[in-house]
């Protein structure tokens, strides 16, 4: 659901998050390590179970739970700690077609990594050839849900780089969710907290 965005102001003190990867270990009776990677992609999730939201807030957050059919269907979700792109690169996928990535550097190493943008805010996107931003349709166009990127000029992949905010892809990771009144009062005082409120990257 494209059109399903958490509300940012639902990250408040108390959420938490993990990066989740799996890799299979294996140790010999010598006490040498065998290592599989067994996924080659991290999932990201996002823990609200500790999250206070006052009653409206919470009340988004049970529509938010019914309209996904409790995780049935993904919505959309700005990483708080990463979800603005300055000048990153895109890789080729063929012919004059470029996908938007992150590539992850570590200083003192070669060694990269990327991660595939799929899920673009469509109008914060802009593009540079060799630093100069490009104009959209005459230049390039792009699929904000896809994060493809196509270039009738097919220029080569190191000289574009795209900026903007992107999404990271979610549902509910359990189809039930609990609650706790934890401040009582007036309604308006109230705040209300969940037990097991944890939105999972979905891998598309």
């Amino acid at each position: 659901m494209s059109d399903v965005i958490v509300p940012e102001r639902f990250f408040v003190a108390g959420v938490r998050g993990k990066q989740q990867r799996k890799n299979e270990r294996a140790e010999s009776g010598s006490g040498r390590k065998r290592i599989n990677i067994a996924h080659e992609v991290t999932v990201r999730t996002f823990d609200f179970t500790n999250a206070p939201l006052t009653v409206d807030d919470w009340a988004e957050f049970e529509g938010l739970h019914e309209i996904t059919e409790g995780g049935a269907y993904g919505c959309l979700l700005r990483d708080p700690k990463d979800h603005v792109a300055e000048d990153w690169p895109v890789t080729l996928i063929s012919g004059t077609t470029y996908q938007a990535v992150k590539r992850y550097t570590f200083t003192g190493s070669s060694t990269t990594k990327d991660r595939t943008i799929r899920r673009l805010h469509a109008a914060s996107f802009v593009l540079k050839f060799n630093g100069v931003v490009q104009t959209l349709n005459s230049y390039y166009t792009f699929n904000a849900n896809t994060g493809v990127i196509t270039i009738a000029s097919a220029p080569a992949a190191s000289a574009i780089t795209w900026s903007g905010v992107f999404y990271t892809p979610v549902h509910f990771q359990s189809d039930d969710i609990d609650w706790e009144l934890i401040i009582a009062g007036p309604a308006a005082n109230r705040y209300t907290a969940g037990q097991s409120i944890v939105l999972e990257e979905v891998m598309e």
